[in-house]
């Protein structure tokens, strides 16, 4: 997942991570059900944490957020702010505007 970056591919399935893993869907499904997670959580979170790499890169600090978004693999910046409040407790604005005073 990381090493490939399968996360960033926008409409990833399931069947999908079960064949670069060389299982079946199902398993894949009881594997992130036994974190407590569904497939988009575990995906959107992947993606959440690249949009944070992101946004404390220099390289970004002036790309749009919905850029930001698409970029991370989300399709709207709602998706990603809510993600981020769940693993950042903001969202991206908030938590842009916390890097540029820090």
């Amino acid at each position: 997942m990381v090493r490939k970056r399968l996360f960033l591919r926008k409409g990833l399935t399931r069947d999908e991570v079960a064949r670069e893993l060389n299982t079946n869907r199902t398993y894949v499904t009881r594997a992130l059900k036994g974190r407590g997670l569904n497939f988009a959580q575990f995906v959107n979170s992947y993606r959440a944490q690249y949009a944070i790499g992101l946004m404390l890169s220099k390289k970004h600090a002036e790309t749009p957020l919905a850029d930001i978004a698409e970029m991370s693999g989300f399709s709207h910046v709602e998706t990603l702010n809510r993600y981020l409040k769940k693993s950042a407790g903001s969202t991206a604005c908030a938590f842009r505007e916390r890097i540029l005073d820090g």
